[in-house]
């Protein structure tokens, strides 16, 4: 494959939600290997499309004469089985995908089961990250009005503002009213890391958000850090995780086995017909900062996808199903990919699903999610890395005593919890 048709360092990314911010017109990159003539952004997606898109069999025959609306003609190329393929506009997306780099206030929502509007991960950028708002705090009045007496519209209505007032309430019934201005976040991928010494056991917590090229040394900090407080466990939170890059996804497998399987197959990718030329086996690399765990704890929700997924399904047939243990709900379903595909004279991403992943077992296809061994609801009340967190603390009990707790009815899964509803690049980063 050549290099020069995707984006930077990083071989493919595996993004989850679709992207549909931006009208763009442009042709094609010198760079490409493309015969070099004028196209209009209809025949560039085309090629593209016909070429690389996994289901390239299946294109239907749509005339883009019809279309004012280059993001609406993508929509209708794309099969029904696909959720994920987008086009972008190209400097936000490599902003975004190199450092997780965009404006914002720096924090995410999701509506708990009560109907709260709870804060589910904040940056440590976030203007009200300095404030002490931390995971789990209600945001009950935005710019002077009720969140309860608000829609969802409404809510993102107001966090689209640059500058806003927010009133929040922890727990404890104590508020804090902030006002912050929209600046450039770099989020990181990590949100927290601790080891827990629980009932005389060390064990490691990382909570994982999004695959980015910032994560590698982020990553090996963690585990630089678990090693030298001599953790046993590991409980892995992927629950918002909705992917990215696959080499970082190789490279944290890598760092939790230890490099005990450097070489050995981690996945296997397929093209469509057309291109099986390109399909290749990925291995497990080696990792300086790699710590061996016997097994991992991953929480997950419908949310975790991707690079998370590929984690999960890569690990099994090394550490065994029964050292690869699930909890919270069942994942989203991606067992594809996308490759970048750069068009920069039109300032344009073209992203599409290229190719399909198994592990070295060849077990892949979990479009309908990978199903968890121990079912509870997100627990939106507490931080991440509280103990008292209802996923982690069913974990840390499976650790001290080798069964889950019971579960309550506050504690069942919830059908009334939702995510806290976002369009184009607001939705592709899953945060405001």
């Amino acid at each position: 494959m050549t290099e020069n048709r995707l984006f930077k360092s990083f071989k493919f990314f595996l993004s989850l939600f679709i992207f549909s911010s931006f009208i763009i017109a442009c042709s094609d990159d010198d760079n490409n290997n493309y015969e070099r003539e004028t196209k209009t952004i209809y025949e560039t997606i085309d090629k593209t499309m016909s070429e690389w898109y996994l289901w390239n069999e299946e294109l239907p025959n749509i005339n883009s004469s019809s279309y004012s609306d280059v993001n609406k003609y993508f929509e209708d190329l794309l099969v029904n089985q696909d959720r994920w393929s987008y086009i972008a506009n190209l400097d936000a997306l490599i902003a975004y995908l190199e450092n997780g780099t965009y404006k914002g206030y720096g924090l995410a929502f999701k509506y708990d089961s009560e109907d709260n509007l709870r804060v589910k991960l904040i940056f440590d950028e976030s203007p009200l990250a300095s404030k002490g708002i931390t995971r789990g705090w209600k945001l009950i009045n935005i710019n002077g009005l009720n969140i309860a007496d608000l829609t969802e519209d409404d809510v993102l209505n107001e966090l689209d503002k640059n500058t806003s007032t927010f009133i929040f309430e922890n727990n404890l019934g104590e508020q804090k009213e902030i006002t912050a201005s929209q600046q450039e976040i770099d989020q990181n991928s990590v949100l927290k890391r601790e080891v827990i010494n629980y009932e005389g056991t060390n064990v490691a917590y990382l909570a994982f958000d999004s695959f980015l090229g910032s994560s590698e040394d982020a990553l090996n900090e963690a585990f630089d850090y678990f090693k030298t407080n001599a953790a046993k466990e590991l409980v892995l939170d992927l629950r918002y995780n909705g992917g990215g890059s696959t080499t970082i996804s190789n490279q944290l497998s890598s760092l939790i086995t230890g490099n005990l399987y450097e070489g050995k197959i981690y996945s296997k990718v397929f093209h469509n017909d057309s291109k099986s030329d390109e399909n290749f086996t990925y291995a497990f690399s080696n990792q300086s900062s790699a710590y061996s765990f016997e097994r991992v704890f991953i929480i997950t929700t419908d949310r975790t996808a991707s690079a998370s997924e590929m984690v999960i399904n890569g690990l099994k047939p090394y550490l065994g199903n029964d050292n690869v243990i699930l909890i919270g709900s069942k994942t989203h379903g991606k067992p594809v990919g996308m490759y970048v595909f750069e068009e920069p004279d039109f300032n344009l991403a073209i992203v599409p699903i290229s190719f399909s992943i198994t592990n070295a077992n060849d077990e892949g296809d979990y479009f309908d999610g990978i199903p968890v061994d121990f079912e509870i609801s997100d627990d939106l009340s507490r931080d991440f890395g509280d103990p008292e967190e209802s996923n982690l603390q069913a974990a840390l009990q499976y650790i001290n005593q080798g069964n889950f707790p019971a579960i309550t009815a506050a504690k069942s899964l919830s059908i009334t919890e939702r995510e806290f509803k976002k369009k184009g690049f607001d939705l592709l980063i899953d945060a405001n």
